[in-house]
């Protein structure tokens, strides 16, 4: 994992202390090349339901 610096490593201290989410720049820097895919779509909704068929 590629060290931080310290003014990266202050500038997460600030959105956390914050409450606000982190940059995305940080997603890859901090939690290495995980990658996560996700559909985006006008009217999505976080709300899950199942389909039986």
């Amino acid at each position: 994992m590629p060290r931080l610096t310290e003014q990266e490593q202050q500038e997460i201290v600030r959105f956390i202390e914050a409450d606000r989410l982190l940059p995305e720049k940080y997603r890859f820097l901090l939690f290495e090349d995980k990658w996560e895919v996700e559909l985006v779509w006008n009217g999505k909704t976080s709300e899950v339901c199942n389909i039986w068929l």
